[in-house]
């Protein structure tokens, strides 16, 4: 068993050619080289810009490599919540932004990606109780009339035809989602970036900003450079660099294992119509079938510090619980990842302390990171704004500056 997300095997770096050296100054420096901060720097470039983005591991180490691929429209916050919370006009706003977010990732795909293993095969919400049935025919009907956005309930009659598992009492089908393989995503985002011009620099920690007569210095583990914007784009890798916004996102961590392929006739009878899957558990469970016919498995499993052995166990033991019939398939990677959870369990993008940003993504980020980093890159070359995300209120968690000490205390809750 690896100790290694399953895409950097599926999907191996290209070559982006040589990654230059630190420059004295740029128009725009990035920090954070996941797909927001990919997707900045292919915007500013793109406007003719010079940009430098500053990633302090290797380029795709984060989590736009780990994460399971689910291109999803929507938030984590649900569609009544969301509406009770902002009222109908700006949620649809919003909801609509999500869906537009998605469109631009196939848009992209479509054109420089067509290997990304991308599949538009719907996402399918499972209900882990009765009761959240109930919860999901209301979402389906806020969904309908406020979003103009279709579901399709699936109760627990014709599951079957859904899920070949037991344990789940109906779900709620979004045709919009779909599955991609992350990593083919991220490096087809990092080639198109390298090709406009931007500057793509790893192994570079970002150590102090500082902002002066309208310019900012950055001083980092290779060097100082100049610059007239700052994007900020680390989402679930935040750290005290930027202090305030620290104390906006909180790193949570998720879990995934691959398993050996289990060839198509398996595969089918598992996921017949290959939907990307979800509970409703807060604590939820995820899975989806890869391109080669792996189950991939993944959740939160706890909040707080554990084990990663032990967490893979249980991770394990709950496929095998709700498929008994993978019992005895090899496990063949599992890996974690961080995700940036906020407050009110939306993403947030604006301007503060004058650098522009956008991050928390609480786990829907594959498209929203890509989209919002595009907008953050258009807002920073004067071609944009960041509505209606930047009109959020964005709180800082209460008590927090850097180390979760909350999370034991939520998971209990």
């Amino acid at each position: 068993m690896q100790h290694r997300p399953y895409w950097w095997d599926a999907a191996p770096r290209p070559d982006l050619g040589a990654p230059g050296d630190l420059p004295s100054k740029t128009d725009a420096v990035v920090i954070g080289g996941g797909y927001t901060g990919i997707s900045a720097a292919r915007a500013l470039a793109q406007a003719g810009a010079s940009v430098t983005v500053l990633e302090r591991a290797t380029l795709g180490a984060g989590a736009s490599t780990r994460n399971g691929g689910f291109v999803l429209p929507g938030f984590k916050l649900g569609a009544r919540a969301l509406v009770q919370k902002l009222g109908a006009v700006r949620a649809r706003e919003l909801h609509e932004a999500s869906r537009t977010a998605v469109r631009s990732v196939e848009r992209f795909l479509e054109a420089e990606a067509p290997d990304s293993d991308y599949r538009k095969s719907g996402h399918l919400l499972l209900a882990a109780k009765p009761a959240h049935y109930a919860d999901l025919e209301r979402e389906a009907e806020v969904f309908s009339k406020v979003f103009r956005h279709e579901m399709q309930l699936v109760p627990t009659a014709r599951l079957g035809e859904e899920l070949g598992a037991a344990g789940y009492h109906g779900a709620l089908v979004d045709p919009e989602g779909g599955g991609v393989n992350p990593a083919r995503l991220y490096w087809a985002l990092a080639a198109s970036a390298r090709r406009a011009g931007a500057t793509l620099l790893e192994d570079v920690e970002v150590q102090d900003v500082h902002r002066s007569a309208g310019r900012f210095r950055v001083r980092t583990s290779r060097g100082t450079l100049g610059a007239e914007h700052v994007v900020v784009a680390t989402d679930g890798y935040t750290d005290g660099v930027v202090g305030a916004l620290r104390r906006r996102v909180v790193p949570v961590g998720s879990f995934l294992i691959a398993t050996a392929p289990l060839g198509a006739s398996v595969a089918r009878a598992l996921i017949p119509r290959d939907r990307v899957v979800s509970d409703t558990r807060h604590l939820l469970s995820y899975f989806r079938i890869a391109a080669d016919t792996r189950m991939l498995f993944g959740g939160r499993v706890a909040f707080g510090k554990v084990r990663l052995q032990e967490i893979i166990k249980q991770l394990t033991n709950t496929m095998f619980t709700l498929f008994p019939r993978l019992l005895g398939i090899d496990v063949d990677y599992y890996w974690s990842g961080s995700v940036g959870v906020t407050m009110d369990r939306l993403p947030h993008a604006g301007v503060r302390d004058g650098m522009h940003y956008a991050l928390g993504y609480n786990g829907h980020g594959v498209a929203l990171a890509a989209y919002l980093g595009a907008r953050l890159g258009h807002a920073v070359a004067g071609r944009g704004d960041l509505e209606p995300f930047a009109r959020l209120p964005f709180r800082a968690v209460p008590f927090y500056f850097g180390r979760p000490w909350f999370l034991p205390i939520v998971g209990a809750w």
